[in-house]
């Protein structure tokens, strides 16, 4: 394993000047900086010292850094052909082995899942005894109601609950009461058995113990809401923007006293990056299995009208979500491109005019969320700024006795809010679509790639997803253009983007209560 180790010439050259060049500017930085503390410390004389010292470690620090980025240069050109070689093979990069690699979707589902069982012992060791024994419980309504026993583990009981919840899920029985109902007590009971602590007063005491317990907003539910996205939960999986919320207010339950919130969440026992980062590969992994059964009617059974007309269903329904047309499009310029550019190797060749036009097409489409993301951002700091001018401009006038502080301060500073929050949500648009570029991307190549199946089913795989994308790309067209929920983003009034987020928590906050009749209206 060796993770330095760069995949080909690019990516030597790319490592390689980014050694050489934090080297340098280092080098640079270390005599002005050594020679400040010197003359703070001795004077003149300390400055003279200082300079010197820094500019002999400067240049020391300097010349190895470029030396090294020269090695990286080198290392890059010698393994090219070995890399050409292992995409003519249809292989993945694996930065963390620095090699290139085979991909089996069936053994990444298995690694997945055995993964998942590994957590869940960790889980259940975390939460102590009150789960340990069926025979500590007080009650045990919510465990009959997922199906599950009293000594579940975390992973059993999430499990259990997303099977029984896509069973009587709204959306596919919109007029079926019964089910309805079923789905909020479903969704009270996996409130209740996913919290460690709400789950060992539940044990001890029953629901009668839980009456007076307030709401946790749970980030997945709310950006799930806010952008439509749980509804698309099986082709985009948890956002990497709600994985990272939910990341740091676990940690933040983790590093605070011990109270009625502090609790075990998966990865919080891991390094942030490291468990981020398996977060992120499950995501791929399901997403990438889950299109691969949704691509089987078409690729194994050839059931091309059947396929056709199923997708164009779902779709519809898709476009009817929050920001549902944007997403429904950005999935299906994805999907065309990933299959594209697998069909433009398999048909003309790497080097192919065809193939790449087709990677032209995904720099292009990724530069351009790189861009929106970037803008968005500096949008958001701008807005961060002006509110903060304006509450500091209102506070000096008040202690100045210019103005008495209420209404007008709090006017002032709302007006300011309201300002900004179309900009916010924009910025949050952004990295939820620079998310899936980077995702789905991963997920393209799981799937297209996977060597578990022939060539052949590949290719199939291919035209099947190409013909996906066609039908979300219009799908999500169609209903921007009837004036759908999602549409006009770029416009976004300030009344709009308030209500859209209000909405959103509200939601967040009934379904964490078990009302999904509300989180859905909501969506």
């Amino acid at each position: 394993r060796d993770r330095t180790r760069p995949r080909d010439f690019s990516h030597g050259v790319t490592s390689g000047f980014a050694t050489a060049g934090g080297s340098l500017a280092l080098g640079a930085v270390l005599p002005a900086a050594w020679a400040y503390h010197g003359a703070k410390e001795n004077g003149a004389w300390g400055f003279v010292k200082g300079f010197g010292l820094g500019l002999l470690h400067g240049c020391s620090m300097a010349t190895a850094g470029t030396a090294a980025g020269v090695v990286q240069v080198g290392r890059g050109i010698k393994n090219t052909a070995h890399a050409m070689a292992s995409r003519r093979e249809e292989k993945v990069w694996d930065p963390e082995l620095g090699d290139w690699v085979d991909i089996d979707l069936c053994a990444l589902a298995a690694d997945m899942d055995s993964d998942s069982a590994r957590d869940d012992d960790a889980a259940c060791s975390g939460w102590g005894a009150s789960a340990s024994t069926a025979a500590a419980v007080a009650d045990r309504a919510y465990y009959d109601l997922l199906g599950v026993s009293p000594s579940a583990s975390s992973g059993e009981i999430k499990r259990a609950y997303y099977q029984e919840a896509r069973r009587c899920h709204p959306d596919k029985n919109p007029e079926d009461e019964t089910a309805t109902a079923r789905f909020q007590q479903l969704a009270k009971a996996y409130q209740v058995l996913s919290d460690p602590d709400l789950r060992k007063r539940y044990d001890a005491k029953g629901a009668a113990g839980l009456e007076d317990e307030l709401p946790r907003i749970d980030p997945a539910v709310f950006f799930g809401l806010l952008f439509g996205s749980e509804r698309f939960l099986d082709y985009t999986g948890e956002l990497h923007i709600a994985m990272l919320s939910d990341h740091v207010a676990a940690a933040s339950d983790v590093a605070a006293p011990p109270g009625p919130r502090g609790s075990f969440r998966e990865g919080v026992s891991e390094p942030e990056p490291k468990a981020m980062a398996r977060r992120q590969q499950r995501r791929e992994v399901r997403c990438a299995v889950f299109l691969r059964d949704k691509l089987d009617r078409l690729v194994s059974q050839r059931d091309h009208a059947g396929f056709v007309q199923e997708m164009h269903s779902e779709a519809e329904g898709l476009a009817s979500a929050r920001f549902g047309p944007e997403l429904l499009i950005e999935l299906g310029e994805m999907y065309k491109i990933r299959a594209d550019i697998y069909l433009a190797n398999a048909r003309a060749g790497r080097c192919s005019l065809m193939k790449r036009a087709a990677a032209a097409k995904r720099s292009k489409h990724s530069a351009r969320t790189c861009m929106s993301l970037s803008r968005g951002v500096a949008e958001s700091l701008v807005s961060v700024q002006r509110i903060s001018s304006a509450m500091r401009r209102e506070e000096r006038r008040e202690a100045t006795g210019e103005r008495t502080y209420g209404d007008e301060l709090n006017g002032r500073v709302e007006g300011a809010v309201e300002e900004a929050l179309p900009r916010f949500l924009r910025a949050a648009w952004a990295a939820v679509a620079r998310d899936l570029d980077q995702t789905l991307t991963s997920v393209g190549r799981k799937l297209l790639q996977d060597k578990s199946v022939p060539w052949q089913v590949r290719y199939r795989r291919a035209q099947a997803l190409r013909l996906l994308g066609d039908i979300f790309c219009e799908a999500g067209s169609r209903a921007l253009a009837a004036g759908g929920r999602g549409s006009g983003l770029g416009g976004l009034s300030s009344e709009a983007a308030r209500s859209t987020i209000f909405d959103a928590a509200l939601g967040c906050a009934a379904a964490s209560r078990g009302d999904r009749r509300a989180a859905s209206s909501a969506a």
